[in-house]
């Protein structure tokens, strides 16, 4: 469960939702976007260390964390609007972006919707191109756009999520995203910031987030840009290698199963996690 911490902060959009983040350091600002249904304090390990070099800022999307419940706007557009109203009500210039997953489409839908001109870098890690799967694509489409479901088995999946009374599907969801070999400590951590939204809300917005595709947006992106994965996961390390080709420039670094390599890198195995990061900001 989210708790308020000393670097908690507010801020309303313009259709008065209440926003929550964390704010911390001085240096370069790196703002770091959570994945579906994940409070901001999923990213402690960074949160701590990298502060001490710097800005770090980390957002509650709408209903999630500590960001006020509402009833309307979860959907990706509306998510890449609350980001851009936060850049703005910060003022934020020569922003470092990092986006894990869902946070990642938020980003993508940013770049579509508002430019990249507050922008300096970008980082995506483990965010398949379209995360839905269309049966005319062959093998090799598949490993490269990296889809991880299909229409029928998401309809199924969001009507449980909606109907669900108990936080079940998060705590399987949890297991499976994270390496067996995980701390206890790190399991917790998850647990601890996962399930944030209401469950109507959650269904919505993952539904809305499968039906993504950015294909043809990576071409586009003209900024520095890491694209991170783990050869252990269930989006495919393949996928990542693609959009990494995709994205001119773009640098990949791929987390191997013993390195924590899943969907959770950034909790599994923060020091190396943290070090490839710094590594990414720190080159020209």
């Amino acid at each position: 469960m989210a708790v308020i911490s000393p670097y908690s902060h507010y801020f309303i959009t313009n259709d008065g939702a209440q926003l929550h983040y964390l704010d911390k350091g001085q240096g370069p600002t790196l703002l770091m976007l959570p994945t579906w249904n994940i409070s901001c304090e999923v990213f402690k390990y960074q949160f701590d260390d990298l502060s001490s070099q710097y800005r770090i800022l980390t957002l509650d999307m709408r209903g999630h964390g500590l960001s006020q419940k509402v009833t309307h706007g979860y959907k990706v557009h509306r998510l890449a609007k609350d980001l851009h109203e936060f850049i703005e009500h910060l003022q934020l210039k020569e922003l470092i972006l990092l986006g894990h997953n869902f946070g990642a489409t938020i980003i993508c839908c940013y770049l579509e919707l508002f430019g990249s001109s507050p922008l300096s870098k970008l980082i995506f890690i483990d965010r398949a191109a379209t995360p839905m799967m269309n049966p005319i694509w062959n093998q090799t489409e598949i490993q490269n756009y990296g889809p991880t479901s299909d229409p029928k088995s998401i309809d199924q999946l969001c009507d449980q999520i909606a109907s669900s009374q108990d936080d079940h599907f998060m705590k399987v969801f949890s297991n499976c995203m994270l390496s067996k070999s995980a701390s206890d400590e790190k399991r917790q951590l998850l647990l601890d910031n996962s399930d944030t939204l209401p469950k109507k809300a959650a269904a919505s917005l993952l539904y809305d987030a499968f039906y993504q595709d950015w294909r043809s947006l990576f071409p586009k992106i003209t900024l520095p840009t890491l694209v991170i994965g783990g050869r252990a996961s269930l989006i495919s390390a393949s996928s990542q290698y693609w959009t990494s080709q995709q994205i001119p420039n773009a640098k990949l670094v791929i987390f191997e199963e013993h390195e924590g390599g899943k969907h959770f890198p950034f909790i599994e195995n923060p020091s190396y996690f943290n070090q490839v990061i710094n590594n990414f900001i720190q080159s020209s």
